[in-house]
């Protein structure tokens, strides 16, 4: 017990507020009809206020505080780097490179043509530079042989400029078949010929054509410069008052994906993902599941408020209470605070589990009242003087509960707490103000004055019908033997620090973007480190390159190529021999000849003659050609849709890449000057710092992998940023700051409750239920397999604010005089039993969300207060029967205001 100097100063003020809540009530429910008038108009207003004012900003960059040392790191890189924030990632794969690197030119020349949906675009690797100087960035020996195979098909180049046409193509592999069995004459290169249009017909017979590439054909190597799988980096147009600030822009490239014929009907293999597109899927799932949780929470309130309260009018006069709160919290918010968040556009819901607790409380005790006798006036007195502190102490509990996110450094759930916190205060006031002149507008009738019981409870083993002082010592030794076995259970807990992992796993983003990870060569996780100059960028690439965990370095001076000289120099060598020039040809192909069917038959019958006399490979070729013409000319021989399609399939790619392949012998000596400016940006600012591209090994999907990539970087590059380490550190931020927040809301708690309660005994008997529903709720949650990630972690301080709330109303009713042993016989656990149901109701709804997030944070919390709901019913009264004497027995029996 304090000192008793403290103790009368503390009772003083006690008696002072309570005679304050009681004044303040009762002149509520003498003039009730103008406090429903007051509460109407200041409804009005808030309605007004909210339509007027309501705004959300879904910018998710600041989420943690500016001032944590990575953060600080990672600001200072993107004022020098800022390019790929908030992007859309387009990853297409075509049946080969041309076909892919073609849809990518025309999905670039649409997208910067449309600036009002996207601010910039970049290809990397595309563009006229690579396609000039793509050959130098093969070794030396794949060049080499380039060389020889367009030197080699000239010949066949030069015959089909004359003639661009299937005909044309026909009379030149039949010329080559005749020379082979006529003159023995071999002409190099047409055994993937042969496959290659083999291939093609049999597509286009099984109704899924497809495009030959010649510059795989005749230029070798060059048709693998690039990889067949390409990206295109897209910066869309964001707007931050939007619930989704890409939505716009996303579903426009959808559109246009459409209308270029860029899809999966058209032999092109789409992805689209990208931060901006997992932003926009869990925008959409938490909204569409913020929605199913908030009708389904309202309907399952109804319901158990029906079955609680057992009075129409006391059921609408607790809605009433609960829809006026949220716009009041609303408009405060708005008013103080300004835009919601992500985060803090949630205490609705939570308000909704919570806020019913202030009604029903109310309700209850009030009809006990009169039960007993009361008439209404003196019922609503009763329930001011007996019920008026412990509504108090549980608002303020709660609130700060709320309140104790506040000085974390998890900035994305301070204006949670300032509004959720606020929210319980606003409950309060409307539950001793506008609830009481509600019922006193319209009183209850004489019937549901007599419904206390819960007949329909009767047959229902529930805690009333076995008093606690039977079990209370097996009880105790139960939850210490159940604590001590949950202690290692709570040490296996983990944390998901991953938002991946709570975006639904079968949206399109999160397939390609998880598919990308896997390959260490496209990781879209890659850690990032700004260096003072170019000369510094390439010590550091060369220190971080010797990490187990890291698959390579890049630093701008590796997008040189090496031995340029012997390149160049076969570059030069071919020019003479196959003049750039002489690889063009018509843009348009010839339209087919009437005779092209004939000159196909000639081709096959060549083809069979061949096949038989050659017994190798390019015989074997042959045969397969010869069959499949075969096949074609029996289907198709009559449709001239059928053979156009054919010489498209066959030559259409032709013009454009033999322009290409001209292109490529025409490199020229390439320095970091010269490469690209858009790529210049990426790696080398304009004051000379200089940007390291760190690429992991292992798949970044697996949590651990991440850890493991990251600390090893940082123990060698301590200023190292980048995604992965916003992730990583982050995280521990977000730990560090719940620990906090946690530590912060049991003390806050303790001093309130010994300020009020003015006994140390007391403070415990309501903290040691909420510290072992703590344990027991992360043993749960560890052996259910719940993780604790981003979403759910607020589940601790929450638990507080709701224990302690329940807590205070069983502590002070037995304060007032009502012994241990009959305690679950009154109307206050029955109160606290469909409190926890309502708001478990609440909860429970999340955990059916389509969002994992949210989902997540609903299993967390249903568990939760399900076991504090045990605690607080259970473990508290046994505390009470054994650890005190009845404060009757003490002579010391209280008001509850007292």
């Amino acid at each position: 017990m304090i000192s008793p100097a403290a103790e009368r100063f503390l009772a003083r003020i006690g008696e002072r507020y309570m005679r304050s809540i009681c004044r303040f009530m009762s002149f509520c429910v003498q003039h009730a009809h103008a406090t429903l008038v007051f509460f109407s108009l200041l409804l009005v207003l808030a309605v007004v206020y909210i339509a007027g004012h309501f705004a959300m900003n879904t910018n998710t960059s600041d989420v943690l505080s500016r001032d944590l040392p990575f953060q600080q790191r990672e600001i200072a890189y993107k004022k020098v780097f800022p390019q790929d924030r908030d992007s859309i990632v387009v990853v297409l794969q075509g049946q080969n490179a041309s076909a892919t690197g073609n849809a990518v030119d025309r999905l670039e020349t649409w997208v910067r043509a449309h600036p009002k949906y996207f601010h910039s675009v970049y290809v990397p690797g595309g563009g006229k530079f690579f396609q000039q100087n793509g050959l130098l960035y093969l070794p030396v020996q794949q060049v080499h042989e380039f060389a020889q195979r367009i030197t080699a098909a000239q010949p066949l180049i030069a015959s089909l400029s004359g003639n661009p046409s299937l005909a044309g193509l026909s009379d030149l592999l039949s010329e080559a078949v005749d020379q082979r069995l006529h003159g023995g004459v071999q002409v190099q290169g047409l055994t993937p010929v042969y496959n290659a249009f083999t291939r093609s017909i049999d597509a286009q017979l099984a109704g899924h054509p497809e495009e030959i590439s010649w510059a795989s054909l005749m230029g070798g190597s060059l048709a693998h410069l690039g990889p067949e799988q390409r990206f295109v980096l897209i910066e869309p147009t964001l707007n931050y008052h939007s619930l989704q600030p890409a939505e716009a822009s996303i579903q426009f490239l959808h559109r246009g994906l459409e209308q270029l014929h860029i899809d999966a009907a058209h032999g092109l293999s789409v992805g689209i993902t990208g931060q901006a597109v997992l932003d926009a899927e869990q925008l959409k799932t938490v909204s569409e599941g913020a929605f199913t949780s908030l009708a389904l929470t309202l309907g399952l309130e109804i319901l158990l408020l029906i079955i609680a309260l057992r009075s129409p009018r006391l059921v609408i006069g607790v809605l009433v209470n609960l829809i006026a709160g949220i716009i009041l919290t609303t408009a405060w918010a708005l008013l103080v605070i300004g835009p919601f968040n992500l985060i803090s556009v949630s205490f609705a819901i939570l308000f909704i589990g919570l806020g019913v607790d202030f009604g029903i409380q109310f309700s209850l005790r009030f009809r006990e009242e009169l039960f007993n006798g009361a008439s209404h006036e003196e019922a609503m007195r009763r329930v001011s003087r007996g019920l008026g502190a412990a509504l108090s102490l549980a608002a303020v509990a709660a609130a700060i509960s709320f309140f104790a996110f506040v000085p974390t450094s998890y900035a994305g759930i301070v204006d949670l707490g300032l509004v959720s916190g606020a929210s319980m205060l606003i409950g309060l006031l409307l539950t001793i103000t506008l609830l009481p002149a509600f019922l006193t507008t319209w009183p209850l009738s004489a019937k549901a004055r007599q419904r206390v019981d819960f007949p329909h409870f009767h047959r229902v083993p529930t805690l009333a019908r076995y008093p606690i002082h039977r079990y209370a010592w097996g009880v105790l030794v139960l939850v210490a033997a159940l604590a001590i076995a949950a202690v290692p259970a709570a040490l296996q807990v983990r944390f998901d620090f991953n938002p991946l992992h709570m975006i639904d796993q079968h949206a399109e983003g999160v397939k390609v973007f998880e598919s990308l990870l896997a390959n260490p060569d496209t990781a879209p996780y890659r850690i990032e480190v700004l260096a003072k100059n170019l000369d510094q960028a390439k010590e550091i690439a060369r220190r971080v390159k010797q990490v187990p965990t890291v698959a390579r370095a890049l630093t701008i001076a590796d997008y040189v190529p090496t031995d340029q000289a012997p390149k160049l120099s076969i570059l030069n060598n071919l020019q003479i021999l196959v003049p750039p020039f002489s690889l063009l040809m018509p843009a348009a192909l010839t339209p087919p000849a009437a005779n092209t069917v004939e000159k196909l038959r000639q081709l096959q019958k060549k083809l069979q003659s061949l096949a038989a006399k050659d017994r190798g490979e390019e015989g074997r070729a042959a045969a397969r050609l010869a069959l499949a013409l075969g096949r074609f000319l029996q289907a198709d021989a009559q449709k001239p849709r059928a053979i156009d399609a054919l010489q498209h399939s066959l030559l259409g790619t032709l013009p454009s890449e033999l322009k290409q392949l001209g292109e490529a012998l025409l490199a020229a000596p390439v320095t970091i000057n010269s490469l690209p400016g858009d790529l210049r940006s990426r790696y080398l600012a304009a004051d000379g710092q200089a940007r390291v591209e760190v690429f992991p090994k292992a798949d970044l999907t697996n949590n651990q992998k991440m850890l493991h990539f990251v600390s090893s970087v940082l123990q060698v590059e301590p200023t190292a940023v980048g995604t992965p380490v916003m992730l990583v550190e982050g995280g521990e931020a977000v730990l560090g700051a719940f620990q906090e927040a946690t530590y912060i809301a049991i003390a806050g708690i303790a001093l309130l409750l010994l300020l009020s309660l003015r006994r140390y005994r007391d403070m415990l008997l309501i903290i040691l239920p909420l510290l072992l529903a703590a344990l027991f709720t992360v043993a749960a949650m560890s052996l259910l397999g719940v993780s604790f990630n981003l979403g759910n972690i607020i589940v601790l301080p929450l638990l507080i604010g709701l224990g302690v709330a329940f807590g205070i109303y069983i502590v002070l009713r037995w304060r007032s005089g009502v012994d241990a042993a009959h305690l679950l016989q009154t109307s206050t656990p029955m109160a606290v039993f469909f409190s926890g149901l309502t708001t478990l109701s609440a909860f429970g709804s999340m955990a059916l969300s389509v969002d994992p997030g949210m989902a997540s944070l609903g299993d967390a919390l249903s568990i939760a207060l399900a076991i504090v709901l045990l605690c607080i019913l259970v473990v508290l009264p046994a505390l009470l029967l054994l650890c005190t004497n009845s404060p009757h027995e003490e002579g010391i029996v209280q008001d509850e205001g007292s």
